[in-house]
């Protein structure tokens, strides 16, 4: 969705409630926009891939409900006339946003690096066994707010460049990650005042490691970025609600960086500006990690459950880098319902080099 139609978004934003609400913030919003994006990636892969409809998961509820009161499910149609035929009902009969927002979704759009590795990629994955996790919009908070990020040392703590899509599959029979997305659609804005995106991809599958941050550095003569800079590897990302304790621990040996969504710090060390992200606390789900998660392993890096580490990391017999990785095919708490059903309960540790987890130890 355009964020400058700023008409729009007075009409797209409804609060979460209930089981749906995050419980780390005071006001969880969901946006149309969130719902839109969610259904837009499901509409496409179902489309390509029909045996996959029922394995596709996200963030969103579909249910929408408008000003008026009136509930509506919201789901890409065949037709942009279709489509905006039902938007016009969930915008209160507002027909230029429900059709600027249709022509959106039904725009082509061509993906530039399709075919690169098409002869490297000749591991035959079974439909029936792919899942996907979808988080249409990380860092809602942020793109409702609608500012404009300063970059420090590298990294944008808060604003529009913190807004990420992220988008993964993972293998049902192994719980394992396979080919990750993060697309940050506000990544840089021109002198016209117009942004534009870039996105970060990954594969790792059986021993086939390929992501598009070697394709990059490959095209250009640049070394890859996660060895290169040696303030990013006394660097740890953390949450602003981590406790004072383990930042008083962790910045005896570590610089340590507070910036917003799960989304934004998992680019963040997959671009090689951090050593890692600690989060201790039960506040990231499924949807949050699967797309990077994916993308660390095609570095080489991966994530695992805090409490995991912290358990095992007290033994010196126990080598912290054959920790198990956090699965996406169940949850980790029978019997949780709403969101907390597929939150990581145990918070994550998440890093590009298994050194990382050695000297954190």
């Amino acid at each position: 969705m355009p964020h400058d139609e700023s008409s729009l978004l007075e009409l797209l934003v409804q609060e979460k409630k209930g089981k749906q609400k995050n419980e780390r913030f005071l006001q969880d919003f969901k946006t149309l926009a969130d719902v839109l994006v969610q259904e837009l990636v499901k509409f496409d892969l179902k489309t390509k891939f029909p045996g996959m409809a029922d394995s596709i998961h996200g963030e969103e509820s579909t249910k929408f409900t408008n000003t008026l009161g009136d509930t509506v499910r919201v789901e890409i149609q065949d037709t942009p006339e279709e489509t905006q035929n039902l938007l016009r009902q969930v915008l209160d009969e507002n027909d230029t946003a429900a059709r600027i927002l249709s022509k959106a979704i039904h725009i082509q759009t061509a993906v530039k690096d399709a075919g690169l590795f098409a002869d490297q990629l000749d591991h035959d994955l079974i439909v029936d066994d792919l899942g996907v996790w979808i988080d249409p919009i990380d860092s809602t908070g942020q793109y409702i707010q609608g500012d404009i990020g300063q970059e420090e040392a590298g990294l944008v703590t808060e604003g529009l460049q913190c807004v990420s899509v992220l988008i993964g599959v993972y293998s049902k029979s192994t719980g394992l990650p396979i080919i990750g997305v993060i697309n940050q659609p506000f990544a840089c804005l021109n002198d016209d005042g117009v942004w534009t995106g870039s996105a970060v991809w990954g594969v790792s599958i059986a021993d086939l490691n390929l992501n598009s941050l070697a394709l990059e550095s490959s095209s250009t003569s640049v070394p890859p970025q996660p060895d290169s800079d040696i303030s990013a590897k006394q660097t740890i990302l953390i949450s602003s609600i981590e406790s004072q304790n383990i930042q008083d621990i962790l910045a005896k040996n570590y610089n340590l960086r507070h910036i917003s969504g799960a989304g934004n710090k998992l680019l963040g060390l997959s671009l090689g500006k951090a050593a890692g992200y600690v989060l201790t606390q039960n506040t990231i789900f499924k949807w949050d990690c699967c797309g990077p998660h994916a993308i660390l392993r095609s570095l080489g890096g991966g994530i695992v459950a805090f409490t995991d580490f912290e358990r095992f990391s007290v033994s010196e017999e126990i080598d912290v880098c054959l920790l198990p990785q956090i699965m996406y095919n169940r949850p980790d708490v029978e019997g949780a319902v709403g969101a907390q059903k597929w939150c990581n309960h145990g918070g994550i540790v998440a890093y590009t080099s298994p050194t990382f987890l050695k000297e954190l130890k």
